[in-house]
């Protein structure tokens, strides 16, 4: 059974159009088992996140998905500087900058679906005075953005 109702697949199909290059979303997941190791917590998210990235890329020909296991891609997820699970990495223009922990349903899919496709180079150019201030920036700045329905 699909995730996305028909309406949302139909508007993301046609939204998917507008992006200008292609998007890999990593998503570092944990595989379920059905032995209870001890110091680990079951994800009650992952498949529903693997599942959302596999319509995605379905639905939208430029959105590569790429489903890693957090433990199996141990050394890939630390150089990613990934830990928990589920965590989405977009690639693009946002070259592994933008990520999102834990399943992006409700509020969070609309903030989700945005950064994916801004990835994929579907953006509003932004005024020449914001490039101005931006470019007199001199040092790094690392930006963290929580969303919550609250």
């Amino acid at each position: 059974m699909a995730l996305l109702n028909q309406k949302d697949r139909d508007a993301l199909t046609e939204m998917g159009k507008s992006l200008t290059q292609d998007v890999d979303v990593t998503l570092y997941t944990q595989r379920t088992s059905p032995l209870a190791v001890p110091g680990v917590i079951p994800c009650e998210t992952c498949e529903a996140a693997e599942q959302l990235v596999n319509e995605l890329g379905e639905l939208i020909p430029k959105v590569k998905p790429n489903v890693l296991d957090l433990v199996e891609s141990g050394e890939q997820a630390a150089k990613a500087g990934v830990d928990r699970v589920p965590t989405f990495v977009m690639g693009g223009a946002a070259g592994g900058r933008v990520r999102f922990l834990g399943f992006p349903g409700g509020y969070e899919a609309a903030s989700f679906v945005q950064s994916v496709f801004e990835a994929g180079g579907a953006t509003e150019e932004l005024p020449q005075e914001v490039h101005d201030q931006l470019a007199a920036i001199a040092k790094p700045v690392e930006l963290k953005v929580f969303v919550t329905p609250t």
